[in-house]
């Protein structure tokens, strides 16, 4: 791997004048927001309010105070919970950890709050540099954009203008891409795109069935038939490493490189989408985990970046004027982005024995022994790095969302993902502890004993 460059922040927080201050803005707003709590009364009201403003109620009644530590945050009435799914993967440092917060501090106070491509800043160029460091020598290029969605749009932008006149794109069934209109049409969720013109230029094949000795063949069959059926017109296949709308789908090595092989001798580029698994398996880009590097053309990554980018090879270079726009993102959300990815690899994240890897072992066997215990309960657990999710009971719907809300009641924050079933989710912080990863280990198991007592179902 090239020499880490060198952060354009550090000469800033190591002057003791700007270190000082930004440690005092920092404990100073904390100590605000701890103090700060509503009645019962305002924060139900609050909550409503805000889903009057949306248009629609919360999926579940939270609003936060801005004040928390690791895996804890607190509510704006004073409860604190344990936040086991950090925004659907943004917060992957959890809450208030004060080296992230004086990064973000000390650049939020440099010259705009917000950098475009026409003007970058040092946090741009340095946020560049290292995710060309981290990606390997075959992805030559970096874009830098504000959501996962829009990188992913400059993705398929760059990549149907290499393979013109080609239309159209495979992707796994259960795959989720974005919440645009051509990302919504890829993504195979019906009522996501309930109401939008769809032009039907996605084709899919079947995501890895580990239940299957045959999944592999089939899934490579289904794509040499889109093949065959559209010869030159498919662009690129998608490739969701691991499904996290979908369900927390992890896909093996063997059946995710037979598609990429096959991919490539039929000329169609492979688009990896890491919008969500970025820094959250042992290496920072999940295909590097696997061992694909070697197949991959496009990649996107978002979420814990605290932004999002395209990475390309140089043959998918694009020609001046297709990819551009305003917005780079915010100066604090590319310093903090930077500094997240200097953190993994400072201290110990990466890597077969880094903490991440530390980590999926530990939830592992707390799984384990939660499925002795209840294996009526605990089914078809799935899991990689620290995006981890299980099928309560036969996950109908209804029950799952039992489940969640009774979690939430004894304190601990987790989500679906997928359709039927409906599974439960957790994208847990890398630097979760073990005192926290037990608590809600025994949170979750008191919800989904309620549930089952309720609903007169078997542990």
């Amino acid at each position: 791997m090239a020499r880490r460059p060198r952060n354009p922040l550090k000469p800033l927080l190591d002057c003791p004048r700007v270190s000082e201050a930004a440690e005092v803005l920092v404990a100073a707003v904390q100590d605000e927001c701890r103090e700060r709590v509503l009645s019962p009364e305002a924060y139900a009201r609050a909550v409503a309010e805000l889903g009057r403003h949306r248009g629609r109620p919360l999926f579940l009644p939270l609003l936060a105070s801005g004040a928390g530590r690791g895996a804890r945050v607190r509510l704006a009435d004073g409860r604190t919970v344990l936040d086991f799914i950090g925004g659907i993967g943004v917060y992957g440092f959890g809450h208030a950890d004060r080296d992230l917060l004086r990064a973000a501090v000390v650049a939020a106070a440099r010259d705009t709050a917000f950098q475009g491509h026409l003007l970058p800043g040092p946090e741009y160029h340095h946020l560049t540099r290292l995710l060309r460091r981290f990606a390997g020598r075959r992805l030559r290029h970096v874009w830098l954009s504000v959501s996962g969605a829009m990188a992913n749009e400059n993705a398929l932008k760059i990549i149907f203008q290499k393979h013109h006149p080609a239309d159209r794109i495979v992707a796994f069934e259960g795959a989720f891409a974005g919440r645009t209109t051509t990302l919504a049409e890829i993504t195979d969720k019906p009522g996501f795109r309930e109401g939008l013109p769809l032009r039907g230029n996605v084709l899919y094949v079947p995501f890895e069935d580990p239940s299957d000795p045959d999944s592999t063949a089939r899934s490579l069959a289904a794509l040499d038939a889109h093949l065959a059926r559209y010869p030159g017109r498919i662009a690129a296949m998608l490739f969701e490493i691991v499904q996290g709308e979908g369900g927390v789908r992890v896909g093996g090595r063997e059946f995710l490189a037979a598609l990429m092989a096959r991919c490539r001798e039929a000329g169609v580029a492979v688009f990896v989408d890491e919008v969500q698994t970025f820094g959250r398996t042992p290496e920072l880009f999940a295909f590097r985990t696997l061992g694909l590097e070697e197949y991959v053309d496009v990649v996107t990554v978002g979420k814990m970046l605290q932004g999002s980018a395209v990475l390309f090879r140089a043959a998918y270079n694009p020609r001046p004027g297709l990819v551009a726009g305003t917005f780079a993102g915010a100066t604090a959300g590319m310093a903090v982005g930077a500094r997240i990815l200097e953190k993994l690899e400072e201290e110990g994240y990466l890597g077969p024995e880094g903490r991440i890897a530390v980590l999926e072992r530990r939830v592992a066997r707390r799984f384990e022994a939660l499925e002795r215990r209840m294996p009526g309960a605990v089914r078809e657990r799935s899991g990689i790095g620290t995006m981890h999710a299980f099928t309560p009971w036969d996950g109908e719907p209804e029950t799952t969302r039992a489940v969640i809300r009774a979690a939430l009641e004894e304190g601990l924050l987790v989500f679906g993902a997928g359709s039927r079933p409906l599974r439960i989710r957790m994208l847990l912080p890398v630097n979760v502890t073990d005192e926290e990863l037990e608590a809600g280990f025994t949170i979750l198991e008191k919800a989904l004993a309620r549930v089952a007592e309720s609903r007169g179902l078997a542990c």
